[in-house]
């Protein structure tokens, strides 16, 4: 195995000396007059190619890919070429004044005059090829990102609307509407304004989720409202056995996942028993960090709803296009937690 990957290694370091030999003395051609041209000048662009050219290519190329790593060029341009045209000037600058340092060195009692003379068409020779070189990898680098930004963005909206008809489904379930149906009906016979506001709540529900069809970020304060609207309607269902204590203390501006918050006290309603002897405790709080925490004292139903986890899944794709940080599940003995980062506008 070894062996092989010296082999590939040689193989590889060859293939790309001899590109750089063919490469100078191709542009030789158009900067070296035809009667200087001997047997010596081609072993000279032979040597200066590899001592220089190769260094250079490389260096390049480890820059080019750092600084796309650290400012991509689709989401910082100018200042990705500022950090650009710095970084290679400084790293060309050092590198031809290390050339000429070691060559003033090597060839003793030649003047830097001579020195300059003599390197200046290899220099041309390697500044035409740099700068073809970085012309061309930017730009396959621009397209090649362009291309993923762009299979990204379509993943994204897949997966949005995919958390959006899991929620909408989930309200239009012959459950979710038997058990509102009902609840409005015994609110009409006893508390006519309070089934007035049940009504309103109901409808608010579900124009919120269709509204949220474009948009990929939303205000925490926005879906905090509607995960209370959705906790409304389940506390006139279950009474004093569901409980839900917002303990957050974070700017509410931050931005969050649309639904995200009204999906994660769903699934714990959906898949705990909820009653007079085992009562359901949620817990929304935060971090110092800017995370949403919820959490739900963990008493699963025997006959639970089947759970793909598909929305925990699209949640967590869709955070990981805005936020480095990470959807978290912790499941515990007798809690079961979900931490979800918010973002900066």
């Amino acid at each position: 195995m070894k062996r092989k990957k010296v082999y590939k290694f040689l193989l590889i370091l060859l293939r790309d000396l001899l590109i750089l030999v063919l490469i100078g003395n191709i542009l030789n051609v158009f900067t070296t007059p035809r009667d200087m041209w001997s047997v010596e000048t081609v072993l000279r662009n032979c040597i200066f190619s590899i001592a220089i050219g190769y260094p250079a290519w490389k260096g390049m190329v480890w820059i080019v890919l750092v600084l796309e790593r650290l400012i991509p060029w689709l989401k910082s341009p100018i200042k990705r070429m500022v950090y650009q045209v710095v970084s290679l000037s400084l790293f060309f600058g050092l590198l031809i004044f290390i050339g000429f340092y070691l060559w003033a060195r090597l060839a003793q009692g030649i003047s830097v005059r001579l020195i300059m003379d003599e390197a200046l068409p290899s220099l041309k020779v390697a500044f035409i090829f740099m700068f073809l070189s970085l012309l061309v990898g930017n730009a396959i680098l621009f397209f090649k990102n362009w291309k993923a930004a762009a299979i990204q963005q379509e993943e994204l909206t897949r997966t949005h609307l995919a958390l959006q008809y899991q929620s909408l489904k989930d309200q239009v379930r012959p459950h979710f509407l038997f058990n509102s149906l009902s609840s409005l009906a015994t609110l009409i016979n006893t508390d006519t304004e309070k089934a007035t506001l049940f009504v309103h709540k109901l409808s608010d529900v579900y124009r919120y989720v269709l509204e949220q069809y474009e948009n990929k970020l939303i205000p925490l304060k926005d879906d905090l409202k509607f995960m209370e609207d959705y906790i409304f309607l389940q506390k006139i269902r279950f009474g004093n056995n569901l409980e839900v204590k917002n303990n957050l203390k974070l700017d509410l501006n931050r931005m969050v996942i649309p639904l995200s918050l009204q999906m994660l006290v769903e699934n714990a309603i959906k898949h705990n028993e909820i009653s007079a002897d085992n009562p359901l405790l949620i817990e929304i709080s935060s971090t110092e960090k800017g995370h949403v925490i919820v959490k739900n004292n963990l008493q699963r139903k025997e006959l639970s709803e089947p759970s793909l986890g598909t929305g925990l899944q699209n949640l967590e794709k869709q955070i990981s296009y805005f936020s480095d940080d990470t959807l978290l599940v912790q499941e515990e003995s007798a809690a079961f937690i979900v931490r979800i980062p918010t973002m900066t506008r």
